[in-house]
């Protein structure tokens, strides 16, 4: 078992010294005292509050110093310290061109997943820092991907271009039907996919949404019966907007809730490939098609984001099941996450997001250099 050291600066001020010259002022008034403190591989360090679902903050931590760097979220996009943030369930990764930080996912622990991916409830539910301890502890430097494995943060629209396939040899545009994206807006989640789409030149004609919406107001659970709307974008002279709630075409100053940009390129005008969400929406992308409603006391679990947003490597291999006995816990997989910065590689395991009280939004976690073994 690996052993590290933290050094700590202590500052006692008035203490005195007595030199062999006996000239007084050379006698110093503060003497930096330097402390060693034995930190035992696989130390749990944390909780760490990240606040409230309705009052959220972040937590940065410099993985090399073992610390929080005590910044605001206005300061850290220019601040090339930290490593590793956390927001409630959401975990970032630093992307300063001075510090562009990559993650990459193991297979430890991949055995909480059946052969179908679904998770087995008793893997999660049994498992503990200690007995998932030894997992962690097994990997080491000789676990470590090459360079071109990792995967790093980066921004991207939440729906954006996702809606469409491009064909690199033929270019052609097809609709993208098999991706849905789930929108919560107006106290309503509206399950939508584009289920076809034609192009004049550069932008696009005319595209047809299929659209399901679910009414959080009215106390609807599920999702209801898929209704169409086609919108003919060529020759558009402004945005197009649509408000799910009516399933139609409106105009900018009613409650939409997406909007495609209106282009003229050479001398087509329609659209551009991209759709964007209103300020005060939010959505996901429901990749496998999974939802046939939403929960609205789980709202905070399904990973909703803004227009533009981060696309987190996090999301791709997340540290949690939710759930899984009935409830509304969080249980890690105790998964084991290899993270390179520009000072050194790391590991870490996520080992619980509740405090002592059972408050959520608290990290705990181990993480230890794996550099120098």
């Amino acid at each position: 078992m690996k052993i590290k050291y933290l050094s700590s600066l202590i500052i006692a001020a008035g203490l005195s010294a007595c030199g062999s010259s006996g000239n007084d002022d050379e006698t110093p008034t503060v003497e930096d005292v330097v402390e060693e403190v034995v930190v035992e591989e696989g130390t749990i360090v944390g909780p760490f509050s990240t606040g409230s679902t309705s009052e959220p903050v972040s937590v940065y931590y410099d993985l090399d110093a073992g610390a929080v760097v005590d910044i605001t979220e206005e300061e850290a996009a220019n601040n090339s310290v930290w490593d590793i943030a956390f927001k409630r369930t959401a975990i970032s990764l630093n992307t300063h061109a001075d510090n562009t930080v990559g993650m990459y996912f193991t297979d430890v622990n991949s055995d909480f997943f059946d052969a179908e991916g679904v998770a087995i409830a008793d893997s999660f539910i049994n498992a503990t820092a200690d007995t998932e301890l030894d997992d962690y502890l097994a990997v080491s430097s000789d676990s470590m991907p090459t360079d071109a494995e990792y995967s790093y943060d980066a921004s991207d629209y939440v729906v954006g271009d996702k809606f469409y396939n491009y064909d690199f040899t033929t270019h052609q545009v097809t609709a993208a039907d098999d991706v849905y994206f789930i929108v919560s807006s107006d106290d309503a989640y509206t399950k939508f996919r584009v289920t076809s789409l034609t192009t004049a030149g550069f932008t696009m004609s005319n595209i047809t949404l299929e659209v399901q919406h679910q009414s959080s107001l009215d106390g609807e659970t599920e999702f209801a019966a898929a209704e169409t709307i086609d919108l003919d974008l060529s020759g558009c002279t402004t945005d197009i907007y649509v408000d799910f709630d009516l399933a139609e075409q409106v105009s900018v100053d009613d409650a939409w809730d997406i909007y495609l940009p209106c282009i003229t390129v050479d001398a087509d005008t329609g659209a551009d490939f991209y759709i964007y969400i209103a300020d005060d929406a939010s959505a996901f992308v429901d990749t496998d098609n999974e939802y046939t409603g939403l929960d609205v006391a789980a709202h905070a679990y399904y990973g909703f984001e803004a227009n533009s947003t981060l696309i987190r490597s996090f999301d791709s291999s997340p540290w949690y099941q939710y759930g899984l006995n009935g409830g509304h816990l969080l249980w890690s997989q105790y998964g084991v996450y290899l993270i390179e910065t520009n000072s050194g590689q790391y590991k870490l395991q996520i080992t619980s997001y509740y405090d002592d009280s059972g408050t959520s939004g608290n990290y705990s976690f181990r993480a230890d250099s794996t550099s120098a073994e």
